[in-house]
């Protein structure tokens, strides 16, 4: 793993700070799609390239065809981002989950632009110095640095994410974020020198 995606997943949203992101959103589709991210961990070509057909609203899963790496997975969904989805896809029964004003499928640039406009719409800034915008790789790593700080099984964290090996999310979800180090150390510190 690259020493700057290392770094980068040190970073994450907090649960209030994802809420506040997904309100912020006045477009219910650019709510629905960020919704998705944060409470799934997709990645952004998973979310981009998401099919009707491909979401089971009676067993509440996802099925992402070709995920990275080309592999395939399902990825357990909650009972509120499927209420979302349905309303927003309405009586269609193919195509694309989410698709521009235009009618055509999200491209990546569009995902972005989606996702930076809801953290400035918040006033949550990305907490990783290095960038300036909130991004769909940040609300990845917040969900799983939320779902293991939830006592969610590593196990289960790897799979939704689709990590290939548990080492991988080991690597990035077995160690503290940079804000879980600083409330530790202040605490320790405060009760060491009072």
């Amino acid at each position: 793993m690259a020493k700057t995606q290392q770094k980068s997943s040190q970073y994450s949203l907090k649960p209030a700070e994802i809420k506040k992101l997904i309100f912020s959103c006045t477009n219910f589709r650019n709510r629905c799609l960020i919704k998705l991210m944060a409470y799934t961990g997709m990645r952004r070509a998973e979310v981009r390239d998401l099919d009707i057909q491909d979401v089971d609203f009676e067993r509440r899963r996802i099925h992402i065809r070709n995920g990275k790496g080309g592999k395939s997975r399902v990825v357990v969904v909650s009972q509120s981002v499927l209420a979302d989805l349905t309303h927003l896809i309405g009586n269609q029964q193919n195509g694309p989950v989410f698709v521009s004003n235009k009618g055509s499928r999200f491209n990546n640039a569009q995902i972005n632009r989606i996702v930076a406009q809801a953290g400035k719409a918040a006033k949550i800034v990305n907490p990783n110095p290095r960038l300036k915008h909130i991004n769909p790789h940040l609300l990845r790593h917040s969900y799983g640095r939320n779902a293991r700080a939830a006592g969610q099984r590593i196990e289960f964290i790897q799979h939704q994410l689709g990590h290939a090996s548990i080492k991988t999310t080991m690597d990035i979800y077995g160690k503290p974020s940079v804000d879980d180090m600083q409330e530790d150390y202040e605490q320790k510190m405060e009760g060491i020198y009072g």
